[in-house]
């Protein structure tokens, strides 16, 4: 598999940081397919982890059952879903950590769930963080993941990189780039949404992307990053 240990390998001139814009988009399925393959990445006290998204969720918000702000509910633990696409929405869910990236425009309480990853960068990091967990089990599970990236409730509210001068000057907590990574839609694939049975019509709805040959991705894919 490939791997990339250090940030110093990565030729940052050559990708493309993710910025609001990004996510500010109107629709929200597009902005979905176009994050697989981009790649995430946190910067804590630990060290740098991260690695290509490989599976995501979205929720429309105020029509969706499954959605925290269903009928326009708004409260204190779901305030960033009401701001402008870019924040980040993180709360817990059975003990687990959540990570969301909220879209669209302000008072538009749509987002998207991150799933999974494919783990390039800080691997041994991410296996300190996991425990006794297989590799292939690092990171494919939105809990599993925010635990190996090190994403805690502190994450909640904070904005994904402004602008590329930012990036280079600092390296945020919490960054996603475009390292060029094309998913060709016949290796998308799409399915209902996991744990929402609760939410009648919508559980059914084909609202789950995800990267239907993650692993041999790494292999045949990644070599140019």
């Amino acid at each position: 598999m490939f791997k990339l240990e250090e940030i110093k390998n990565l030729d940052f001139k050559n990708t493309k940081v993710l910025d609001g814009s990004f996510f500010a988009r109107s629709s929200l399925l597009l902005v979905c397919r176009e994050l697989l393959g981009k790649i995430l990445l946190t910067n804590t006290k630990e060290g740098l982890s991260g690695g290509m998204i490989s599976e995501v969720e979205a929720y429309f918000g105020s029509i969706d059952l499954a959605s925290h702000a269903y009928k326009n509910k708004r409260t204190k633990r779901n305030e960033a879903l009401y701001q402008v696409g870019g924040r980040l929405y993180v709360h817990t869910c059975r003990g687990h950590v959540m990570l969301n990236i909220v879209t669209n425009t302000e008072n538009i309480p749509q987002g998207i769930l991150i799933r999974g990853i494919v783990p390039l960068i800080g691997i041994d990091l991410m296996r300190k963080r996991r425990g006794f967990a297989k590799d292939k089990d690092l990171a494919n599970g939105p809990g599993k993941l925010t635990k190996a990236l090190g994403i805690t409730m502190q994450y909640n509210m904070l904005e994904v990189c402004k602008d590329k001068s930012d990036f280079l000057a600092k390296l945020p907590a919490i960054i996603i780039i475009d390292a060029g990574i094309k998913i060709d839609q016949n290796n998308i694939k799409k399915t209902p949404r996991i744990g929402i049975n609760y939410a009648k019509a919508w559980a059914k709805e084909p609202l789950r992307f995800l990267v239907t040959y993650s692993n041999t991705l790494t292999q045949q894919k990644l070599n140019n990053f």
